[in-house]
């Protein structure tokens, strides 16, 4: 039996083809200082059951499974019986919708353009969009003054933009829009038809890094251009590698990395059988959710409204006052979105 090990790196870059996780605003008013530091945020490491390992026998229309159990080593046979049902359907979803289905863009100026119509019926869909309002509700929090990342950016935010504004008391946001991307992706393919995953991470990029053809806001004053690139900068700096972590690791990911293992092996099922005999070589790109749609009634817009929720009211708004040379002032820390409606790029992306 000839085995070879594939890197998917290139491959699967479109397996969450378009999907953008999360936008963040912050903005702030050039004055003081900042809060006393509180631990960074803890995750919930936890390895959830997962797909492994997939093989497809044409001539006999049989496939099998091999799951991985993670941390859920003494999980009752029936439980692991339901959840092995679920990561399958994940599988068949991914292989009897087209890849370009599988986005979510939640982002306050293009509420028509937020979920592909066919992936809103499945709870892939329900997983994804879950997983970019956590990612906006992660990014903001990291960055807040109350975490030892979120006390150095706004301190060298605050540096920066006094470099720039000198002492004038005025308020100006910035923008940063993270995106969770696949990392590395390791398959070991056999010639009897099976495929076994050896290594699979998501990332975390900025939308300017993981797109060539990026929107540019639109800044009227250069200055304000000059901070809001300063601000990814720092982004880049001192929180992606901890959203990293915690989308590869915490409990909050752990059904989006269980979505993740099925499409990756949905993916190399589809270019493998794609055109040949049998009942699941037939579903292939046919959008026959028969069977597949979600168990319970979920709506898109539950997540539309958390998510403006939160762009409008913020993850923190703190307040603190703080003595300068010239007096006391208040030094204000928001991680929100109303100051941006006017900002962002008219059109959507999907």
């Amino acid at each position: 039996m000839v085995k070879k090990i594939l890197s998917w790196a290139l491959v699967i870059s479109f397996c969450f083809q378009q999907t953008s996780f999360a936008q963040m605003a912050l903005e702030l008013n050039l004055a003081s200082h900042f809060a006393k530091t509180q631990p960074a945020i803890i995750t919930d490491v936890f390895r959830p059951v997962h797909l492994r390992y997939f093989s497809y026998d044409t001539l006999h229309n049989k496939f099998n499974i091999m799951l991985d159990k993670g941390d859920a080593k003494n999980l009752p046979s029936q439980e692991l019986q339901n959840t092995g049902k679920d990561l399958l359907s994940y599988f068949l979803v991914g292989v009897t919708l087209p890849n370009e289905a599988f986005w979510v863009n939640l982002r306050p100026d293009a509420e028509d353009q937020v979920i592909d119509e066919l992936l809103a019926r499945t709870d892939v869909g329900k997983i994804m969009l879950e997983a970019d309002l956590q990612l906006k509700k992660d990014t903001s929090l990291y960055t807040s003054p109350q975490t030892p990342q979120g006390k150095e950016y706004w301190r060298r935010l605050y540096k920066k933009a006094e470099e720039l504004f000198g002492s004038d008391n005025i308020t100006i946001p910035t923008l940063t829009r993270p995106w969770i991307v696949p990392g590395e992706i390791i398959v070991r393919e056999s010639k009897d038809g099976s495929a076994y995953i050896y290594k699979a991470t998501l990332k975390v990029m900025l939308e300017q890094d993981h797109l060539k053809n990026s929107a540019t806001y639109s800044f009227k004053d250069p200055r304000q251009k000059e901070l809001n690139e300063y601000s990814s900068q720092l982004i880049r700096e001192l929180i992606i590698s901890n959203l990293t972590k915690e989308v590869n690791s915490s409990k909050k990911y752990a059904e989006l990395r269980q979505v993740f293992y099925s499409l990756i092996l949905s993916r190399w099922f589809k270019s493998r059988f794609v055109g040949k005999a049998g009942t699941y070589a037939s579903m292939i790109n046919k959008k026959d959710l028969t069977s597949l749609s979600s168990k319970t009634n979920w709506s898109k817009l539950t997540y539309i409204s958390a998510y403006k929720k939160s762009f409008a009211e913020g993850e923190y708004n703190i307040k603190e006052p703080v003595t300068t040379p010239s007096g006391q002032v208040i030094r204000s820390y928001f991680s929100g979105g109303l100051a941006l409606a006017n900002m962002l790029p008219g059109d959507g992306y999907v």
